[in-house]
């Protein structure tokens, strides 16, 4: 994966490590500022003075996990020499290692576009990512019979909601199928990146 360089000091670096740990412990809501400083060895004031609040460190997280994904993106987007298979493949390998790193991620997404959609559709706005040449190479390999006729959106919904909808119910998944087990947890999530790619395969292979 590329991650883009970009300016974040040491202490907040481990500030947004040490909340993605009490983050995934006691759940976004149930988390507070002083157990993130206590976890980052840091006392409560020298938190504020980087964060002011929780959902400004909430807001540093996913932009620290944004620049980590969109560059990704925008490489995949570009590279000529790719099949559209191994960029969906490649794709979701990457996407699936980043949100089981940061497992809050998605729901903290799909909150925020629910309660104040806007800076987090500029943020990814500001990236400038061409799906133009998405959909180019997907009608490309049509015309040449490589994968079968399928639109850009039903590309964008099947992957996300294979690789999302996993992490959105880990708690359901803990509580009913893994006895609260973190480790079989974790080599469930490894083992869906076989499984996602096997399933959009298979969607899209030529009927």
């Amino acid at each position: 994966m590329v991650t883009e360089k970009i300016d974040i000091s040491e202490t907040e670096l481990k500030i947004i490590e040490a909340a993605n740990k009490v983050f995934l412990q006691y759940g976004i809501e149930n988390a507070t500022m002083g157990q993130i400083a206590d976890e980052a060895g840091i006392s409560r004031t020298s938190l504020n003075y980087y964060f002011r609040d929780k959902r400004n460190l909430l807001q540093k997280v996913l932009t620290n996990v944004e620049t980590m994904i969109i560059p990704t993106i925008s490489r995949y987007l570009a590279a000529d020499e790719m099949t559209l298979v191994t960029k969906i493949e490649s794709f979701i390998d990457d996407y699936l290692d980043l949100v089981t790193k940061y497992p809050m991620v998605p729901s903290f997404i799909l909150s925020e576009l629910t309660r104040d959609p806007d800076w987090v559709i500029q943020v990814i706005k500001m990236r400038n990512l061409n799906f133009g040449m998405l959909s180019a190479q997907i009608a490309d390999e049509v015309a040449m019979g490589k994968v079968r006729p399928f639109n850009l959106e039903d590309l964008f919904v099947n992957v996300l909601g294979l690789c999302v909808i996993p992490v959105l119910s880990r708690p359901l998944l803990l509580e009913f199928l893994f006895e609260h087990n973190e480790e079989k947890l974790n080599q469930f999530m490894v083992s869906r990146k076989i499984e996602v790619k096997r399933i959009i395969r298979n969607w899209v292979k030529p009927e």
